[in-house]
């Protein structure tokens, strides 16, 4: 009887084991989120050439900040942050830069939304002239996964960035 038993456990291994290896591989894992440079939070601010200026940053950035503070008060509360958040990760997981409340005054200030944005762009200014060219932008030429080919990434011949509204507009 106890052979029997051993029988039908190996038997119901090897069944469970052949059941594993014929899964696809891709079904048991998540998918990787698609990869965006970090400059993506600068590209929108772009002009139709692909050249992002400090002066179109900062207009782009203060009508961003007044859009997704809802109630007017010149900060972002818990409320406004949490649903920019959930915005930003939705859009660009890859690239996700979450807004923080440093200061610990309990809400996020224009200086606090913008800090990010500006470290970046001053990052990639590498000749400080307050203009970013395309190639500074994507210093490394690689495209991200499933973009488009072109010099504007398959972005239509007037608009390099994610948005086709100008900056600060939401995408539909």
């Amino acid at each position: 009887m106890r052979g029997h038993v051993s029988v039908i456990w190996v038997v119901g291994l090897a069944f469970v084991l052949a059941g594993c290896a014929s899964m696809d591989y891709k079904s048991r894992h998540r998918p990787e989120p698609e990869w965006h440079p970090a400059s993506a939070i600068l590209i929108k601010y772009a002009d139709k050439d692909g050249y992002v200026t400090r002066a179109a940053m900062e207009a782009g950035l203060k009508a961003d900040f007044n859009r997704i503070d809802v109630n007017h008060s010149g900060c972002l509360d818990e409320d406004e942050v949490r649903a920019e958040n959930e915005r930003r990760w939705q859009l660009d997981a890859s690239t996700y830069s979450p807004l923080i409340d440093f200061k610990h005054t309990g809400c996020v200030d224009f200086q606090e939304y913008a800090e990010t944005a500006r470290s970046l762009f001053d990052q990639l200014d590498r000749k400080g002239d307050g203009k970013l060219t395309p190639e500074e932008l994507n210093p490394s030429g690689v495209k991200p996964v499933g973009a488009p080919a072109g010099p504007s990434g398959g972005r239509g011949p007037h608009q390099v960035g994610g948005n086709p509204n100008g900056p600060g507009s939401e995408k539909p």
